[in-house]
Formats: structure tokens, C-alpha cells, sequence
């Protein structure tokens, strides 16, 4: 019954369509379409002949680095565009704060440039003093610069770790074996257990924390010591440091690396396999491959990969709870020179960063 009903609604639905197609056919319909698009085009060669001429006359006469250069230059104008208009504004103003102390009363903002006042929300006789959002910043408030020193020190070192890392079990991950889509969703899940939503749920959960502990989450480092054990073999007190703040965070180095292990995975998929090909042909194992093929083609991304993780560091730090309440006291001209001071901390070690890593990288199209 329904099979017989399916034939006749799909042969009806046919016959219509036939139906349609000849009507559409036999009728003006197609050369009013088609005089239509002529006219477009037409008018179309007109709007973009003045830059078609242009184009001719300039960008074809460059050399092709060049013509990559304005091609990136085309690409970077949305978000050029987007900062002058939104952020432009807020990060001029922001940088006159720095230096001024601001009354905000009434929906407007009174700003006192180079100057500050000894009692707060007593705008009188004021002190001269430019740098004096500054000087707090570092000598009055006891935690900023205390946390801004600790945060660019864990930052430089959960860099190298967290991009070593990552390169090494994107390698693992690109090798064929059972279960390797699996062991992809498994690394990259600490992304989405990081997310907002999951840490509001781990924090209400109080009771998971004191079963924990109840439990006795230290036992292991009750009964053997791992750091006494490295300084009595003789192992630098400086090393054993190191080498237990990597194993107190692996589990924050594994958190963290769901990203990077993503653009390592795809940087090492688009290596030419005919490289590997010839390696092989040539009687080189896995190990040559490695540091012969692989590193040096995913250098550029290693770049890519330290500036996500510097920024997605500096993010995550307690710096920025700090700096907040500053914004939540309404001390607006601490807030901004304190933001100032973290933005050009993280803007430093990204240059020392890139520098240093633009000595090593290797790029394909220039050998």
C-alpha cells in the first residue's frame, strides 16, 4: 500500500517537473535571463575596468615575493579595518589613562592627566606626577609584580614544554595504529573540560575536592620523596626543580596542548610524502626522518604554535584577577597602566620568542 503510494507521489512529482522544464523552455524566460546576465557582465567589466587597468600597470610589474606581499597586505585589511574602527579608540584612551587619574561621576569621565590626589574621591589639590599609576603598580601593590614575574618565568617554561610536547604526540598521532581517531578525541578533550562551563561545574564541586582528600591525595609523596631522591644522587638543585615543576604539571602540560597538538598534527599531514619516499629509498629510519624531514618542515609552525600558547598563557594567568579589581574599585587609571604593563610584558617575550626561533626556522620556498 505505502509502495504503491511512494510510485504514484514520485511519478507526479516527475511529470511536474517535466512539466515546469518545458513550459520554461517554451517560453521567454531563457533569453530575458540570458540578455539579463550579458548586461551584468557588461556592467561589471565597466565597475572593475579602472582596476583591472591598475592591477596591470602595478601589481603584475612586481616580482612574486613582492606580489605575496600585497596579496597578505589585501588578506590583513578586514582585521586592519576592524582594529582602527574598535580598537583603535579604547587602546588610545586606555594609554592616556595610564598616566592620569580619572573621575567618573555622573556618566562622564573627568580625566586628570599627570596627576593624582591623596585622597581618593577628594579631587584637590592635586600632585604632579606621570608615572605615579606606574610606581604603583610595581611598588604599592604587592601582588602585581610579584605574579607578573612568576607568570612570564611558568610562561617561557610551559612554552618549551607544552610545544615539545605537542610536536611529539602529533608524530605519534599521524603513525597508523587501532584506535587512533580515539586517541585523537582523547587528547584533544582537556580543551573542552577547560571550557567555561565545565570549570563553573568543578568549582561548585566541594565535596569531590574533600573526598579527595579524605582519600589521602598525597600518600605517594608521603612515601617516597622524588625531589630528595634526585638531590641525594647528585642531580643540581636547579635541575631537580625544574624537573619536579614539569611533573607536578602534567597534567595542565596535557590540558594545554589539545590545540597545538591539532596544527602540529596538520603541519606534519601536508609534508610532501615523496620526502618520506625518498628517505626510505635512501635507508633512513623513522628517528633520521624525524629530525631530517619532519622538524624541519613544521618549523614555520612552531611559531605559530609559541604564539598561541604564550597568548593562551598570559590569558589564564592571576595577573588579570588582579588587574581587575583594580576596574572593580574604579581606580581606572591603575587598571590601565597595569594593563599596559602586562600587554607590553607578553608583547616582549613574544619578540624575544620569534627572534630567537627565526634563526632555526626553515622555510621551503626559500632553499
Amino acid at each position: 500500500m505505502f509502495s504503491k503510494l511512494k510510485e504514484k507521489i514520485k511519478a507526479s512529482f516527475s511529470e511536474l517537473g517535466v512539466t515546469i522544464k518545458e513550459k520554461y523552455r517554451n517560453s521567454k524566460l531563457p533569453d530575458f535571463f540570458a540578455k539579463c546576465w550579458h548586461y551584468i557582465l557588461i556592467g561589471l567589466y565597466y565597475v572593475f575596468w579602472p582596476f583591472i587597468k591598475l592591477k596591470q600597470k602595478t601589481y603584475d610589474k612586481l616580482r612574486y615575493d613582492q606580489q605575496k606581499i600585497v596579496v597578505s597586505i589585501i588578506f590583513l585589511s578586514p582585521v586592519l579595518f576592524g582594529f582602527i574602527v574598535f580598537f583603535a579608540y579604547p587602546l588610545i584612551m586606555s594609554f592616556i589613562y595610564s598616566f592620569s587619574t580619572v573621575q567618573a561621576a555622573g556618566g562622564k569621565a573627568t580625566i586628570y592627566f599627570g596627576q593624582y590626589f591623596q585622597t581618593k574621591g577628594v579631587y584637590e589639590n592635586p600632585i604632579y606626577d606621570l608615572f605615579h599609576n606606574y610606581k604603583y603598580a610595581f611598588r604599592v601593590n604587592a601582588d602585581f609584580p610579584v605574579q607578573l614575574v612568576n607568570t612570564i618565568r611558568d610562561t617561557a617554561i610551559d612554552t618549551v614544554v607544552i610545544a615539545i610536547f605537542s610536536l611529539l604526540i602529533a608524530v605519534m598521532l599521524n603513525s597508523k595504529f587501532r584506535g587512533r581517531a580515539f586517541v585523537r578525541a582523547v587528547f584533544f578533550l582537556p580543551v573542552i573540560l577547560n571550557s567555561e562551563a565545565i570549570d563553573a561545574a568543578i568549582d561548585k564541586a566541594s565535596t569531590v575536592d574533600a573526598v579527595l582528600n579524605s582519600m589521602g591525595s598525597g600518600a605517594l609523596r608521603a612515601i617516597f620523596d622524588l625531589n630528595m631522591f634526585m638531590v641525594s644522587i647528585g642531580l643540581p638543585v636547579g635541575l631537580v626543580n625544574f624537573l619536579s615543576g614539569i611533573t607536578t604539571a602534567i597534567y595542565r602540560t596535557i590540558s594545554y596542548s589539545g590545540v597545538q597538538i591539532l596544527i602540529f598534527l596538520a603541519a606534519i599531514q601536508s609534508v610532501p610524502t615523496h620526502l618520506y619516499e625518498a628517505a626510505r629509498i635512501e635507508g633512513a629510519t623513522k628517528y633520521e626522518s624525524f629530525w631530517k624531514i619532519t622538524l624541519p618542515m613544521v618549523s614555520p609552525i612552531i611559531m605559530t604554535v609559541v604564539v598561541y600558547t604564550i597568548i593562551d598563557s598570559f590569558l589564564r594567568s592571576e595577573v588579570n584577577d588582579i588587574i581587575n579589581i583594580q576596574l572593580t574599585n574604579a581606580n581606572y587609571g591603575y587598571h590601565a597602566a597595569m594593563s599596559w604593563i602586562y600587554m607590553l610584558s607578553s608583547i616582549l617575550l613574544l619578540t624575544v620568542s620569534l627572534f630567537l626561533l627565526s634563526k632555526v626556522v626553515f622555510y621551503q620556498d626559500e632553499r
